[in-house]
């Protein structure tokens, strides 16, 4: 791994790192606070005035381009956007609320002394191909999901299924050991297709059910998608005739083809930019509450330093927090040491300040590891090209460990090999990230993903039997329907957490949106499962 390492040719002090970040954003905008204070009170919907009306198209300016058109395989987030639109899930997670609500399913109904979850489906509903969807389709679509040669990233998300009947063709039949909270929010993220065009859908033309028909994809120019005039639910058929999405990853092109109007909508874009689009009165910004995504800290323990308790809390003790929401997320990100925050019900309080910043407590700990002042110390951090964030808290932790006694290195990779070195060979000290799912159940919080699971493919090389207790308390609040007994259950997993410290929770983030006025109805998705269904142009 030596030769790899791209050391950093200088290393910079916090204090010079933050001062440089609080000059930017001084520059950018006076009267910061009381916008933010007003984006982290409300939930941040675009209002709606008027009567909604039909026609026109929305031109949506994204980060990246997408990589497939495989509605199961896909994973970036500019992907969630446009496919939720071409398909239907059996349920959604309201933008505003956070709570599952049935989408496709009319009902999801526990029964068989609560062993099976009886899921209603509407009559007279057709995929774009003018197919008929029936049960047999969501039938297929959760077995092709859950079989491995398949090789879907949702299948961990499926896992308690234990085999799926078809009741007739509105009504199916879930099995499964018990009850199973993390089912009803995991179908959020499972698309149905019909079963005429099998599970090699990774070149085809994209066919759902959803409120948009895919048109074409041209790569490294647009996805266009059309109004699908025959969508089987009124209420949340599309406004819009036409929905464009461009890749640009350029941020400041993509923001100066807002404000020129040449697109209608700037979908996720750094948080430092906020400021200077709320000063322009010809922008609207739609912000995100910090609720889901949250920045953490992977930490291998399965070789030193990090197999280490003292090590790890060490690392929960680096990061000056509030400094970093501060002055490189303007403010709109919250501390916490939980993946909830104090808007869901399973949020425990006794995680608020369990660790914040202190240089000094650094010092102790790796003298109690065996490293006084970093001596014997050797790890580094891995971080991905193109994620200045996560490139930030690195180098703040770095400066913390440097006036302990040692400065780890940053080694800076594309993110394919940062990807592949979580994944496959595990060959990392310590990377940053902002996985989601913390404003979902916790049910799924707990058992999706590869952070708190205890699966072999587990990113820590955390091991079922690692946190006495651990899994047993997942299960409870995973299996029962009482809230009471589940929060109890979630509670104890926070702490826990909080005690073993496989790896450290640092805070939340917001996302922010901007778009032009006339763009009404527009309600940005903690998740980026973005329905455009409710947008339309009042122009």
């Amino acid at each position: 791994m030596g030769k790899r390492l791209r050391r950093e040719a200088r290393s910079i002090s916090r204090r010079r790192l933050l001062s440089q970040a609080g000059l930017a954003l001084a520059g950018t905008a006076s009267g910061i606070t009381p916008a933010v204070l007003r984006d982290l009170a409300h939930a941040v919907a675009t209002p709606a005035t008027g009567q909604p009306k039909r026609g026109g198209t929305l031109t949506v300016s994204q980060s990246v381009d997408i990589n497939t058109l495989h509605p199961w395989n896909g994973t970036l987030n500019v992907w969630k956007v446009t496919k939720t639109n071409i398909f239907d899930q059996l349920s959604y997670q309201d933008p505003t609320t956070f709570q599952v609500k049935p989408k496709l399913a009319k009902s999801f109904v526990w029964t068989d002394n609560n062993t099976s979850l009886v899921v209603a489906l509407p009559s007279g509903v057709t995929f774009h191909n003018g197919e008929k969807l029936t049960a047999e389709d969501v039938k297929f679509t959760l077995d092709s999901i859950r079989d491995p040669k398949v090789g879907s990233w949702l299948r961990g998300f499926v896992a308690p299924i234990k085999d799926v009947q078809v009741l007739d063709d509105t009504h199916l039949k879930i099995k499964t050991e018990t009850i199973e909270n993390q089912l009803i929010p995991a179908f959020t993220y499972v698309d149905i297709v019909p079963r005429s065009m099998g599970t090699d859908l990774a070149k085809k033309n994209p066919i759902g059910s959803g409120p948009y028909k895919f048109v074409e994809w041209i790569p490294n120019d647009h996805v266009t998608l059309e109004r699908n005039p025959n969508y089987w639910n009124e209420a949340r058929a599309g406004h819009v005739d036409k929905i464009i999405l461009r890749p640009v990853t350029e941020l400041q092109t993509r923001i100066s083809q807002l404000l020129a109007g040449d697109v209608d909508l700037v979908y996720d874009f750094s948080l430092q930019e906020v400021p200077r689009l709320r000063a322009d009165k010809s922008i609207a910004v739609a912000v995100v509450p910090p609720a889901d995504q949250m920045f953490l800290v992977y930490l291998n323990m399965r070789k030193p330093p990090f197999n280490k308790l003292e090590m790890r809390q060490a690392m929960a003790w680096a990061l000056d927090r509030q400094g970093f929401i501060k002055n490189f997320l303007a403010g709109l990100g919250r501390v916490d040491n939980s993946p909830f925050t104090p808007q869901h019900w399973a949020f425990d309080p006794k995680t608020e300040n369990a660790y914040s910043y202190n240089p000094d407590t650094v010092g102790k700990l790796l003298e109690k590891a065996g490293y006084p002042k970093g001596r014997g110390l050797n790890f580094s951090f891995l971080v991905p090209s193109g994620y200045p964030e996560f490139k930030q808290i690195s180098t703040l932790l770095q400066a913390t460990f440097a006036s302990a006694g040692y400065r780890p290195a940053i080694e800076e990779v594309d993110i394919a090999q940062w990807a592949a070195r979580l994944n496959q060979t595990k060959d990392f000290f310590a990377c940053v990230d902002y996985p989601p799912r913390g404003s979902t159940d916790p049910a799924l919080t707990y058992s999706a993903g590869l952070f708190f699971p205890p699966v072999p493919a587990n990113y820590l090389g955390l091991t079922p039997d690692m946190i006495p207790g651990y899994v047993d308390e997942i299960r409870k609040g995973a299996t029962t329907l009482e809230r009471g007994a589940r929060k109890s259950a979630y509670t104890k997993v926070q702490e826990l957490w909080l005690e073993y410290l496989p790896g450290p929770i640092y805070c939340h983030r917001s996302t922010a949106h901007a778009h032009r006025p006339y763009v009404s109805g527009f309600v940005p998705h903690p998740a980026f499962q973005q329905s455009f269904a409710d947008v339309w142009l009042a122009k």
